[in-house]
């Protein structure tokens, strides 16, 4: 069973916003005076909330050079 994500529902505006709103508090958290291991830490966190976020873009098809 293949599950989807409707992506016009209430659900997902709701995950959206929360990702978004993170995802802009962790940039702006990495502008700051931390350690190197912060921020390695911070910018995986940074990536998942884009991962998230992206989950609504449509992944083009790969096509391999014959």
């Amino acid at each position: 069973m293949k599950s989807e994500i409707d992506f016009r529902s209430g659900t997902w505006a709701a995950v959206r916003e929360y990702a978004a709103r993170k995802l802009d508090s962790a940039r702006k958290r990495n502008d700051g005076a931390l350690t190197p291991d912060q921020t390695a830490s911070l910018r995986g966190t940074i990536a998942a909330y884009k991962e998230i976020l992206a989950l609504e873009s449509p992944v083009p098809d790969i096509v391999a050079d014959e």
